[in-house]
């Protein structure tokens, strides 16, 4: 029954992630085509902003209902009037800092965009806290339907915008009118009004204000890259850092996201079966793995054509940016569904001190990085510290969930194997059949599928042949020769 759950929560996830993700995708492309890098990096600059800001306030209230046994109605009171009250504190947070952020980048520009954006977190607290009602449940079809309508409001600005004035504005703009369609929905989709209350406040600190400061942790880490490359690399280079990370960012929202949705449902449910549990988390992880590592070191590999078929020659910086990030992608993701699975234990505390531990060592990395080598430097780091990010993850499961670091790695080392022997084909195909590097459109075009096309086709064949020389074990490979064998003799 749990796994159907899961199975049927995740499909529905990923659909609308797929879905609204390629509408978002578009929607960056459409952006891209119009405005400059400079116009994308003093946009990353006043995200980072409400980043920040959002952060120093944050009480995951969301995932405290999800995680309660049982959810009375002040409970979704109180969710929701914490999150409204957060969401004004944030909004004068960033107008405060509206003016000094641009005084210290030199960019009136900032002040205008800082401000406008200071109105999206006010509409992120007024969402609709009995829509969490349906996770609880775990039913994601409505999720997936907000959040397809959402990035097609999102897209319709961005494109009408961009296409009228080429200004920066489509931009923040999107991502306001984006609020204001998921506020809408979630009241028409789930129309239970909630009330003014705190009686619950101290149920919910509880359990979130560790899960808060992790947030904290969370954004002085991502975010102090922002800073530190529009401050001494410069804004346009920061453009280019955004754009490229926003291709890497997809990965996470298509193949993470609906996964960790339904599978911290799942931990929540089981969580007093310690052996069940464990069983649960070392499949998803294998199997995850199995999908996520192709995807991401592909991405990696083919960044430089992704980026020219997809934004043209203005953005070749962003290719290298991406060509970083998205196979780093892979060991966040790993690291995110390892802290899933403490926190639906409750061991928000412990997650909070490993994300201490990762911020103290990010941040002189990415410094020094920048200091010494620019872009690439930040971009070196940021590869460093994901391995070290993964390694801080997985030794919290060990010590909280009694599931070795050893056994985790031996969910995911046939994967990682074949992802490695697959990125050393397509670097030796790309020197042998491609040496010329033509950059017009249509050699770019075969250079792609010609690469992508071999290098999933040697994952496939390394992981089949890993997979016998352990001896054929259960796992992702002998699921897919029963349901292949399956369809044919259906056929």
């Amino acid at each position: 029954m749990l796994k159907r759950q899961i199975l049927q929560g995740t499909s529905w996830l990923l659909a609308g992630r797929i879905f609204s993700n390629v509408v978002g995708l578009a929607s960056t492309l459409v952006a891209a085509r119009f405005l400059t890098p400079e116009d994308f990096g003093v946009v990353a600059i006043a995200m980072g902003v409400f980043g920040i800001a959002a952060a120093l306030v944050e009480l995951p209230v969301g995932t405290a209902l999800v995680q309660l046994k049982t959810a009375t109605k002040a409970d979704f009171d109180t969710a929701w009037t914490i999150n409204f009250l957060r969401g004004l504190i944030v909004a004068a947070m960033m107008a405060a800092c509206a003016w000094p952020i641009a005084i210290v980048f030199d960019d009136p520009r900032l002040l205008a965009i800082v401000l406008a954006l200071s109105s999206y977190p006010v509409l992120l607290g007024l969402r609709n806290a009995w829509f969490e009602q349906y996770t609880r449940d775990m039913d994601f079809r409505w999720e997936a339907l907000v959040e397809t309508l959402t990035k097609v409001v999102s897209f319709s600005v961005v494109l009408g915008i961009s296409i009228a004035t080429r200004s920066y504005w489509a931009l923040p703009l999107s991502l306001i009118s984006s609020g204001v369609a998921a506020v809408i929905l979630s009241y028409v989709l789930c129309p239970r009004l909630p009330a003014f209350c705190l009686s619950e406040f101290r149920k919910f600190f509880g359990f979130s204000v560790w899960l808060g400061l992790g947030q904290i942790a969370d954004s002085v880490r991502d975010k102090t890259g922002t800073f530190l490359i529009g401050k001494y690399v410069g804004i346009s280079r920061l453009g280019a850092w955004s754009v490229g990370s926003q291709f890497a960012d997809r990965l996470e929202l298509v193949l993470y996201a609906p996964m960790e949705r339904t599978l911290f449902a799942a931990f929540s449910s089981i969580r007093h079966d310690p052996e069940r549990l464990r069983g649960t988390f070392l499949k998803a992880m294998h199997f995850g793995f199995a999908f996520i590592a192709p995807v991401c070191v592909g991405m990696g590999l083919l960044s430089p054509e992704i980026i020219a078929i997809a934004l043209g020659p203005k953005w070749s910086v962003a290719a290298l940016v991406l060509g970083f990030i998205a196979p780093a992608m892979a060991l966040h993701l790993l690291a995110g569904l390892c802290t899933s699975l403490t926190i639906s234990l409750g061991h928000t505390r412990a997650v909070f001190g490993v994300k201490v531990i990762s911020v103290l060592v990010h941040l002189p990395m990415i410094l020094a990085g920048v200091y010494f080598a620019g872009l690439n430097g930040a971009l070196g780091a940021t590869v460093v510290t994901a391995v070290i990010w993964w390694g801080l993850c997985g030794s919290l499961v060990a010590r909280t969930a009694g599931i070795s670091f050893a056994g985790q790695a031996g969910a995911i080392v046939r994967s990682a194997l074949a992802a490695l022997i697959m990125a050393g084909v397509v670097i030796t195909l790309r020197t042998m059949l491609f040496a010329e590097g033509d950059d017009a459109l249509m050699p770019v075009v075969v250079r792609a599928v010609t690469l992508s096309g071999l290098g999933a086709l040697t994952y496939v064949i390394s992981h089949f042949a890993l997979w016998q020389l352990a001896g054929r074990p259960a796992g992702v490979e002998a699921t897919a020769l029963g349901l292949l064998s399956g369809r044919r003799a259906g056929g």
